[in-house]
């Protein structure tokens, strides 16, 4: 717990963060297949034996704000964000094209970069069993620099199953993940020895298998959804850097009380094994009751979260609150608030996701928010336009930062701050529908964190601006277009000292495609429309244009 002195200091900095600015983790999303569509489910120091890397066993846990995630989705194709949550009324868009009758699809691509796509769906049911399977697969023979040495690949399939009857809802689901890309890192900035004739070829491979089982009957509703993962990471041919093993047990229960009271409790238990230069196991258990209550425009939903998390023999326990509250203003806007905090199992597939040039013996823990507090308004000023603003203040341990790895520069390692990392976060989005063929969305995130031990808060961006935008004319023809600004972002120069500003960049990405009919249509995609040379990650630029032309056929 943090001392009162702490607690001070910490108020002051977010009030003076609200005013000042200065300098993301993206939850991982996980969905089935039916009907042609994914369907999201939506402080003992120990020394690394390698490069003497340190990190700390601390309470790990979880962080509540995730920033926006933009999702490409490749049906028809088209470039769409998650459906808005909003508990504002809103009227729906007609996002895709008519599916009618024809349910599967085959889709090939081709582009400059010496790419290829390929991608199919197949969809069926077996009476009340709704089944689907999907592959993708995606590859660049070459990429920003060294021609063949920066290409990758990736690819994945997904098969998945859906039996509803009455009360029971039953999902089994299998995924394969797998890439392909090289160390291709050779900025003068970090380089201790790259040899661009000699880049290493890396893999990854990720398998998941789960059940999903609900049961939703009068007042009462259940979950229970245990799955199980595998992640391996390797120099190619076989020589394997990292492996992590992990169960996860996802469940809960809600009862209704009365009409305005109703009560639950989660339960949500981890467990793995990670393997990779060091070998350790780790395991996380979060009980989660929660009571809430309704009242006229008011919602209260009270509750707290006990999170017992062990790394080998190191054992600990953590409190923490958990309160969300609306209150509606009027029919079209609604005040909330939040107080919560928590433990978030964090995984090597999660990390991956954020950066795969990464070296061996990580470190992982878990995201721990010992609390997090703010609030915001969300409402329609008009019927076409949809706006909502929030701030939070947060005080993290665990925070997972990428840094270069002192034995291999084109490779990066985990550092953590060996204190609470306070961060601030405003979100401000809005969304224009001005009619049921077109869509306008935008959104801005500004971060300011306060670290301790580290430096800076090694590559997390002080702003990130996305938009969107779609136009479906006349059913034949759909343009849309995207674009996504990040800046603010610091990276350490070499692995003693000194940094660098990454240079702020705008990518944009446009989308056309052609109905040629229900079955038939063809489409253009272009990423990074404006050619712009830019890192993400010290040392590795990313592609400058890059289009793909293609068609698309349903059966």
């Amino acid at each position: 717990m943090m001392t009162n002195t702490k607690f001070i200091w910490f108020f002051v900095f977010c009030l003076m963060t609200m005013q000042l600015w200065g300098q993301s983790d993206t939850t991982k999303t996980q969905g089935e297949v039916l009907s042609g569509e994914i369907v999201i489910e939506k402080d003992k120091k120990i020394t690394l034996p390698q490069a003497d890397k340190i990190y700390l066993r601390s309470n790990p846990t979880s962080l509540s704000n995730d920033p926006l995630n933009q999702i490409f989705k490749v049906f028809e194709p088209s470039m769409v964000w998650p459906e808005y949550k909003s508990d504002v009324p809103f009227q729906k868009f007609n996002e895709q094209y008519p599916l009618g009758e024809y349910q599967n699809y085959v889709r090939f691509g081709y582009g400059n970069y010496k790419s290829w796509l390929l991608e199919s769906g197949i969809f069926h049911s077996f009476g009340a069993w709704k089944t689907g399977a999907t592959i993708n697969y995606e590859t660049f023979k070459t990429g920003p620099v060294n021609n063949e040495n920066s290409g990758n690949s990736t690819g994945s399939i997904q098969i998945s199953s859906k039996y509803h009857a009455k009360s029971l809802t039953i999902n089994p689901h299998i995924e394969y993940n797998r890439s392909r890309f090289n160390y291709y890192g050779n900025t003068d900035r970090i380089n201790t020895g790259f040899n661009p004739n000699a880049v290493d070829e890396g893999v990854m491979n990720e398998f998941k298998v789960g059940i999903g089982t609900s049961f939703d009957k009068n007042d009462l509703k259940w979950t229970f959804k245990p799955s199980l993962s595998q992640v391996t990471h390797a120099i190619d041919p076989g020589n394997e850097q990292n492996k992590e093993t992990s169960i996860a047990v996802i469940s809960g229960l809600n009862y209704l009380l009365k009409d305005e009271l109703s009560a639950g409790l989660g339960i949500d238990f981890y467990s793995g094994k990670y393997d990779g230069g060091i070998t350790y196991s780790r395991s996380l258990l979060n009980l989660k009751p929660w009571i809430s209550y309704e009242l006229n425009n008011l919602n209260v939903k009270a509750g707290f979260t006990i999170s017992t998390n062990s790394v080998d023999s190191n054992t600990q326990t953590g409190f923490y609150p958990n309160v969300n509250a609306d209150l509606s203003l009027s029919e079209n806007w609604t005040l909330f608030g939040v107080l919560s905090g928590g433990q978030k199992w964090n995984s090597l597939g999660n990390i991956l996701e954020g950066n795969e040039f990464l070296d061996d013996s990580l470190a992982i823990l878990n995201i721990e928010t010992n609390f997090s507090f703010g609030g915001g308004i969300k409402g329609k000023p008009l019927s076409t336009v949809l706006l909502e603003s929030s701030i939070t203040c947060s005080s993290l341990n665990g925070l997972p930062f990428f840094t270069p790895s002192p034995g291999d520069s084109t490779k990066y390692t985990l550092s953590y701050d060996t204190d609470n990392i306070n961060l601030t976060k405003l979100k401000a989005s809005a969304s224009y529908m001005p009619g049921t063929t077109s869509l306008y969305r935008a959104s801005i995130e500004l971060n300011a964190y306060s670290v301790e031990s580290l430096d800076r808060a090694w590559h997390q961006p002080t702003f990130v601006f996305k938009a969107f935008t779609s136009h479906n004319i006349q059913e034949k023809l759909i343009l849309s277009s995207h674009l996504t600004s990040m800046g603010g972002i610091r990276a350490p120069a070499n692995v003693d000292f000194g940094y660098v500003n990454l240079k702020a960049f705008v990518d944009l990405g446009v989308g056309i495609k052609y109905l040629i009919s229900q079955r038939a249509s063809a489409f253009i995609d272009v990423n990074n429309l404006l050619n712009n040379e830019y890192e993400r990650y010290l040392g590795y630029p990313t592609r400058g244009l890059a289009f793909k032309i293609g068609a698309q056929y349903r059966f």
